[in-house]
């Protein structure tokens, strides 16, 4: 009874939270230059908040439902049949990672930057520098310390230390997950690397970087407001409420 209780309850914030992030695809918040393509407010919450709430299964199946129906609410979000790979990749990282599941989530960095390099063009003049963002990602989730403290921050919902953390796995999940799978569909299916597109990748590095610094700042303020609401309500119903048990092994680290 308590199994199927749990269920339940799971199915249900699963489903409101997907429900939620896909309403949002209607609000716009930037443009990938060069593209079609709008970033929306779907991705600033949906970064910060998915793993804390569902956890690395639940988050990515709800990474997979939004990336198969939001081409369907705005056709500008879509990158063709395989737009639903970032947003679920995207979920996965960020959950693997707060559940300290970083041998996993670095298997998939490693297999997403040999895609990257494999094709030409990530060699093209100064086409390295567009992974910047992805190392960065990487030490938060291989550098014991820096892992353990966003992970125990996040758990134990210390209201200093919190925004920062979230901001962090918002990183993971935004650049680590969303935009690595979006950069190799990019150049290996929709035929984005090439020279003439050249303009719209490395010259527009420093855009990228403001851009999904603030998608992960905006999304680490709302995060904390309503984890540290949750709390407060005695509510406890998400995913990083199963992770209480281990607050005392990472306590040193907040």
């Amino acid at each position: 009874m308590i199994r199927k209780r749990v269920s339940s309850m799971r199915l249900a914030l699963t489903s409101c939270w997907t429900a939620l992030v896909l309403a949002c695809v209607f609000v716009v918040i930037y443009p990938i230059p060069g593209t079609p393509v709008l970033i929306t407010l779907s991705s600033v919450l949906f970064s910060s908040l998915t793993a804390p709430l569902l956890g690395p299964l639940d988050g990515t199946i709800s990474g997979f439902i939004l990336g198969w129906l939001s081409p369907y609410v705005n056709p500008a979000t879509s990158i063709g049949l395989l737009t639903f790979l970032s947003p679920t990749l995207a979920a996965l990282m960020s959950g693997l990672v707060l559940f300290n599941r970083w041998k996993e989530a670095t298997l998939i960095f490693a297999c997403q930057i040999v895609v990257w390099f494999v094709h030409p063009f990530a060699w093209y003049e100064l086409m390295p520098i567009v992974t910047w963002g992805y190392w960065l990602a990487l030490v938060f989730i291989v550098v014991p310390p820096i892992r353990k403290w966003i992970i125990a921050s996040i758990i134990s919902r210390n209201e200093k230390r919190l925004p920062v953390a979230l901001w962090c796995l918002a990183w993971i999940s935004r650049v680590g997950g969303d935009v690595m799978t979006g950069n190799n569909i990019a150049v290996w299916i929709l035929g984005w690397g090439t020279v003439g597109m050249y303009p719209y990748w490395a010259p527009m590095t420093l855009y990228y970087a403001v851009t999904d610094s603030l998608n992960c700042l905006i999304g680490a303020i709302v995060g904390a407001a309503v984890l540290l609401a949750l709390k407060r309500s005695g509510i406890r119903i998400t995913a990083v409420d199963l992770l209480k048990p281990i607050e005392e092994k990472t306590r040193a680290y907040v």
